[in-house]
């Protein structure tokens, strides 16, 4: 209100004083005052040489930016602006103007504009922002509930007395307000496709009568409704355990809101019946309904492949997941591996060369996987290589091993595989899916033929052209994959003791001697290898840490600080050998603090910081890691970030478990 007045009152204001001194001077002249009656003809002279002066300013300022104008089109130039048909406005440097047309006076709602600064009257104009630009102006502004365009330049000049370079702002307003609505009108009534999977569905309903399964299923029938009529959409059932739902774009931001409650709701009929049963949301939402159904496939597969229990929304550039907290349960049925086993056998006979690779800095899983099944390859008489880098965490085992004639020469490095590596071969990966883990993704675009087996919850990044995929993430370990695939490959039981005891570390160390992601399949994969003559007392002794390294294990521990009551982080400022080991036993170690849910640690590690995550389940370290471009697991997860030091990082994981527990607050 204080700023309107000021610009109906710029001239106004002057002039009433000017007259009221000239009034009080002459009244003081009748009363013989004629110093103070001097003083006020004085001050009155003043005003009216200051507003002359403004007003031959502004004309100068304004013949010299016409002058640019009409230097080269003549003197129509200065009609043609005026009748722009676009608001348009010329400011000197310090944001005040100088020239407007007619359209910048309705815009504005005031006719008496000249003096005027214009960012003061359009506060999300950011005058020192306009000031940097170096080209073209371009930026967008509301402004009393409209949304413009704002376009312009900064025009430079030389002033011919002082041969000074002067600048003035030449802006003109485009109304974008009907565009946007439009818009946001189409973006709203576009339609998003939905597809909600009900998870392990065989494996849970197979074991229940024939009234209860349908009472259960009613009641996630009737969930699912309710929750489709929140967002006025419609549902079709296209088989037992899925959905296809249709509802416009402008309610996904509801269900955004409400965290998609419908997962917790339906894992609660799981509850009371005591049965898992969790549902899988993949939504797309692109350009059209086509696209949309695709995304909404893609965002499905991605949540099955991290566990199921989640929702996805897969748009034109990334995926976003919610939910997430029930723990992964193994599946009863043994029927996925058989086919898998099955196809791989043939992949196996039909290559001229096999390559395993796991992810760099191997551990005792992806290493034990690729010694596990060098033994079908051997079976199937199928060379085949290990392709490493260096690894200290194996180091007892690859000692053990390189000592055996018949493991010579099989553990080759990248820059070795290139070289005899052909269109023929197969690489296998083990114990990750992400390209940018592995010690040599060179070689993917070497291969025609790529096999996945891996563990862990999917991420958005992911090896492509995989010609044969075996992802479970409830499964404890690769280790314990490969085992089960081996039963169906291996069915002249000529697996050695070797391989079978470096299948057996793998599945020891991913279950942490078997407490964490332990299940029926895990101890009958164990029991398995146990056969062949693991002897599980010498396996127990290549995990024991050195004197030094035990000490350097209570260290950390030492360090131990506690957040929010219930989270473990301890910061290790400096690097040492077997590092990565010792941190994750550490990051075990603490979860035996009382009151303790998730513990992690921080560690330097090559050009920037590592972390190691594991929990209990109650907090998903998975989504906490992955909020930093890590991953892993509910319980067990890691990331690495490069050029960070550890105090940077720790800072990054305060702020990542702060967003981690605001965005799952009930």
């Amino acid at each position: 209100m204080k700023k309107t007045y000021n610009r109906y009152t710029q001239y106004s204001i002057p002039l009433l004083c000017m007259i009221i001194l000239f009034v009080v001077g002459i009244f003081n002249i009748f009363k013989d005052n004629a110093g103070i009656a001097a003083v006020e003809f004085i001050a009155g002279i003043c005003i009216i040489i200051y507003m002359i002066a403004s007003t031959k300013t502004r004309a100068k300022e304004m013949a010299e930016f016409m002058s640019i104008i009409t230097e080269k089109s003549g003197n129509m130039a200065n009609e043609v602006l005026s009748r722009f048909p676009l608001p348009m406005v010329v400011l000197s440097i310090d944001g005040k103007i100088v020239w407007f047309n007619e359209m910048v006076s309705g815009m504005l709602s005031q006719n008496v504009l000249y003096g005027v600064s214009l960012p003061e009257m359009i506060p999300a104009l950011k005058w020192t922002e306009i000031l940097k630009s170096t080209d073209t102006i371009d930026v967008n502004i509301e402004y009393n509930g409209r949304y413009y365009n704002v376009l312009g330049n900064i025009i430079k000049r030389k002033d011919d007395e002082s041969d000074n370079e002067l600048y003035s702002v030449l802006l003109y307003f485009n109304d974008k307000t009907e565009e946007l609505k439009a818009k946001k009108l189409h973006m709203d009534e576009k339609v998003d496709v939905a597809i909600i999977s009900i998870d392990n569905y065989d494996d849970v309903f197979q074991s229940m009568d024939d009234s209860k399964s349908q009472e259960t299923i009613g009641k996630i029938n009737s969930l699912v409704s309710k929750w489709v009529a929140e967002g006025k959409g419609v549902m079709k059932k296209t088989d037992s355990d899925r959905y296809l739902v249709f509802f416009e774009h402008q309610y996904l931001e509801n269900y955004i809101k409400t965290k998609f409650d419908i997962l917790e709701n339906v894992r609660n009929i799981g509850d009371e019946i005591k049965e898992p049963i969790t549902i899988s949301i993949g939504i797309g939402t692109g350009a059209h309904l086509i696209e949309n159904e695709s995304y909404a496939r893609n965002a499905v597969e991605m949540v099955w492949g991290r566990g199921g229990d989640q929702a996805a929304i897969k748009d034109q550039e990334q995926f976003k997941f919610y939910g997430g907290t029930a723990k992964d349960y193994e599946k009863s049925t043994r029927v996925k591996t058989r086919m898998f086993a099955r196809t791989l056998r043939e992949v196996i006979i039909h290559a001229d060369k096999v390559f395993f690779m796991g992810h760099t800095a191997a551990d005792y899983d992806s290493f034990g996987a690729s010694i596990g099944l060098m033994s079908a390859c051997r079976i199937l008489n199928t060379n085949s290589y290990i392709i490493l880098d260096n690894s200290p965490a194996i180091k007892p085992i690859y000692d053990e091993m390189i000592k055996m004639p018949e493991y010579q020469n099989i553990v080759i490095s990248p820059n070795e595989a290139a070289e005899i590596i052909t269109k023929e071969s197969v690489l296998i990966i083990l114990d990750t899916h992400r390209p940018s883990m592995l010690p040599g993704k060179d070689l993917l675009k070497a291969v025609s033929k790529i096999v996945l087996i891996d563990h862990h919850r999917r991420s958005t990044e992911f090896i492509d052209n995989v010609s044969l995929s075996y992802l479970e993430p409830y499964a404890s370990s690769t280790c314990e994959m490969v085992t089960e695939i081996l039963q169906y490959i291996d069915d002249r039981k000529k697996m050695s003791t070797f391989e079978a005891k470096a299948l057996y570390m793998g599945i020891l160390m991913d279950t942490k001697n078997f407490v964490t992601k332990t299940g029926v399949r895990t101890f009958e994969a164990a029991s398995y290898l146990k056969r062949y003559g693991v002897n599980t007392m010498e396996v127990k002794k290549l995990f024991n840490l050195s004197f030094n390294d035990y000490v350097k294990r209570l260290d950390i521990i030492k360090r131990t600080e506690v957040w929010n009551g219930d989270i473990a982080v301890s910061v290790c400022e400096e690097g040492f050998n077997n590092m990565r080991v010792i941190s994750s036993q550490a990051a075990d170690e603490m979860l035996n603090i009382s009151g303790i849910k998730a513990a992690f640690v921080i560690y330097p590690g090559e050009n920037g910081a590592c972390f190691s995550a594991r929990s209990f389940g109650d907090l998903n370290v998975q989504v906490i890691m992955e909020k930093l471009g890590g991953g892993g697991h509910l319980t067990v997860a890691g990331c690495q970030l490069k050029n960070v030091s550890v105090t940077e990082a720790r800072e990054r994981l305060k702020n990542s478990i702060k967003e981690y527990i605001e965005e799952n607050k009930k």
